[in-house]
């Protein structure tokens, strides 16, 4: 059986240009080498001009982080919103493992010889729409909204973590679950504990609580308040913004008393992080009949974002609201 047309002219046309080509070795290699050189020079050269930046050191305590993946992963990111729930497997495995496959066998699919794009338009246009479809998500995940408020870090509270991790606190306490079991855990210390009660006990443990085992650190004041600021931040809420204060005067003040301010046709306020948690919290802001059918509050779904509704929760399960 003779073989096509086709495949008996490229055949020639490889033999042709073997005969009059160059050998791989030495002349294909030094080419193959400069090339490489070239590229790993023009990288080195790219990290020494615009170097990547670097964020702080992971926080497990931090509750206001944004992740996002780099710019080449911000499609999946994007994906994984059209598959919520269980549904998140699909883009994340399924789909890939598709594509992944279908590329493997195109070259058993496709095996026609032709090279130009026009002559495989099925082809052609499947992949314009696979980058047009990746760059969409890709812009989309890009101009996606911060689910966390952005909240600039406190100097005091940043100097009090490192405090706290100099001294070694966590050989015999524990934050999130991470850290020793000998002392009382502090991932709600904040909420449990006020300032004035913390700066106490680091300075006498045993006058605050007699039975304590801890000893006396004999910090500097500055050092105490740095602490005292870190503690302050460990209620399960996190810190707000600037805004958040004008956010409940302006939507909530009319109805709820806060620290001694605003109406009082809703429930009071002040002490609501002793009985409720920051998620009912933000739940019940943004559609108040989702958990009482029966409220006259009216939801904030559509009048403020999700991260103004979380800056405004945090807000009101923070112990930092009134300056000590």
């Amino acid at each position: 059986m003779t073989p096509p047309d086709w495949k008996e002219k490229i055949r020639r046309r490889y033999e042709e240009l073997k005969k009059a080509g160059k050998p791989f070795f030495p002349d294909i290699i030094f080419k193959d080498t400069v090339a490489v050189l070239l590229v790993l020079a023009a990288l080195v050269i790219v990290v020494l001009v615009v170097p990547a930046p670097l964020e702080e050191i992971a926080d497990p305590t931090d509750n206001t982080y944004n992740p996002r993946p780099d710019w080449y992963f911000l499609f999946l990111f994007q994906a994984l919103k059209l598959f919520p729930g269980s549904l998140e497997a699909v883009a994340a495995i399924i789909l890939p493992t598709l594509v992944l496959l279908f590329l493997l066998f195109l070259p058993f699919i496709d095996r026609s010889p032709k090279r130009h794009p026009f002559d495989r338009p099925i082809l052609t246009f499947a992949g314009l729409a696979a980058i047009a479809v990746v760059a969409t998500l890709t812009y989309a995940g890009l101009k996606s909204p911060l689910l966390n408020p952005v909240v600039p870090k406190d100097a005091m509270v940043l100097a009090g973590q490192q405090l706290y991790q100099n001294l070694h606190c966590s050989y015999c306490h524990s934050i999130n679950g991470r850290g020793g079991l000998f002392a009382p855990d502090l991932s709600t210390v904040g909420a449990r504990r006020d300032a004035r009660w913390l700066a106490e006990h680091f300075r006498d443990p045993q006058a605050v609580s007699p039975h304590s085992l801890m000893p006396r650190l004999n910090l500097l004041p500055e050092e105490t308040d740095q602490l005292v600021a870190f503690m302050g931040t460990l209620g399960g809420s996190g810190p707000f913004t600037e805004e958040a204060p004008k956010l409940f005067a302006e939507h909530c003040g009319a109805c709820h008393n806060l620290d001694g301010q605003g109406g009082d046709t809703g429930p009071e306020l002040t002490t609501i992080r002793t009985y409720r948690d920051k998620g009912t919290v933000y739940t019940y802001i943004r559609d108040p009949s989702s958990m009482n059918p029966g409220s006259i509050m009216p939801g904030f779904q559509n009048a403020l974002t999700d991260a103004q509704i979380e800056d405004l929760s945090r807000y009101l399960m923070s112990s930092q609201r009134k300056p000590e």
